[in-house]
């Protein structure tokens, strides 16, 4: 019988309460020792039954036995987090985005190449079935060569107001995860972009620095055009969709319901809503990402996707930002 990969969680907020009850229902093969966050739901971990609960994540450093650490803190404290945790030799998953500063994630690259220890980050929906099934379909050929990526990302409802000053905006919070999906689906990089944004949800966001909706247009480094539209609010759920078009064809990702059944009557015909909420829509996106993590853990192999692909990210981020206060298109260097 193989030994259980030991492991600990740093920051028990939203996501990383849903890691911690995933790595204790769905990976007999994982044992999580620690849950360390400054504000522990002490309840809540309790009748998690975790074996040792802190308020400081040096009780997970200085642990010989815990070789894995889940990193689910605020963003603006990941990077001195996994340069501590890469310092203690311990594998690292870290949620997106590592940071906001280019520099301040080279950093933390450094600081786990130094160190020898694996390093993925949470871009969960290169793990979606249906966007990973999307994936094989293009790098199998079967659509032929790739023209036009569309992705669609709206949420429910805005997040709380509180939230929008230390997120990082609509392009470094909301849309990361779009950049990085379109990097994974097309197999290339964003040679070009140009947005056009505005606040149509909620005048208080533009008084907070920030836009609800956008539209960016891409141009990829292999000539292929991406277009990618979000909006911070939809009243209907949560809409994630994706599409591929190419030489020989085409492939759709559509929104996921609580079940397909449809119910046609004299007054109309019915489906249930998109998910409301995205923890939910990718429940098994978070599940799988951590599988590989974990996998890569035992076999030693590196992650797909790590370090450098969040730096890629945050540099488009940062070029749509500069996009939509400069109203030009601008080059992603």
């Amino acid at each position: 019988m193989r030994k259980k990969v030991i492991a600990g969680l740093i920051g028990a907020g939203r996501i990383g309460k849903m890691h911690a009850e995933n790595i204790i229902s769905r990976f007999p093969d994982v044992y999580l020792k620690t849950v360390a966050d400054i504000e522990l739901d002490e309840d809540w971990v309790e009748k998690l039954g975790v074996e040792v609960r802190a308020s400081d994540m040096h009780a997970i450093l200085s642990d010989p036995e815990i070789e894995a650490v889940v990193i689910a803190t605020p963003s603006s404290t990941h990077v001195d987090i996994i340069c501590a945790v890469a310092q203690a030799g311990k594998h690292i998953f870290c949620e997106k985005p590592i940071a906001f500063n280019p520099d301040n994630i080279l950093k933390a690259i450094a600081a786990v190449d130094k160190a020898g220890v694996l390093f993925q980050v949470g871009f969960n929906r290169r793990f979606d079935p249906d966007f990973n099934r999307v994936y094989k379909i293009v790098k199998g050929g079967d659509i032929g060569t790739p023209h036009i990526f569309k992705i669609t990302n709206r949420d429910p409802f805005i997040p709380d107001l509180d939230f929008i000053p230390d997120s990082g905006g609509l392009f470094m919070d909301f849309c990361i995860h779009d950049f990085d999906t379109l990097r994974f689906l097309s197999g290339s990089e964003v040679k070009e972009l140009y947005v056009a944004g505005a606040v149509l949800v909620d005048p208080e966001i533009e008084k907070l620095g920030d836009i609800d909706t956008a539209l960016i247009t891409l141009k990829m480094a292999d000539g292929s055009l991406g277009i990618i539209d979000v909006c911070r609010e939809t009243n209907y759920g949560y809409d994630q969709q994706i599409e591929v078009f190419g030489t020989k064809g085409s492939i759709r990702a559509c929104n996921t319901t609580p079940t397909s059944t449809v119910l046609s009557t004299s007054e109309g015909v019915f489906t249930d809503k998109p998910y409301y909420s995205f923890v939910e829509r990718y429940q098994e996106a978070y599940i799988a990402e951590l599988r590989a993590f974990f996998s890569c853990v035992r076999t030693k192999k590196q992650p797909a996707v790590g370090g450098e692909d969040a730096l890629a990210a945050v540099k488009i981020a940062i070029s749509a930002q500069q996009s939509l206060s400069r109203n030009k298109p601008m080059r992603v260097t």
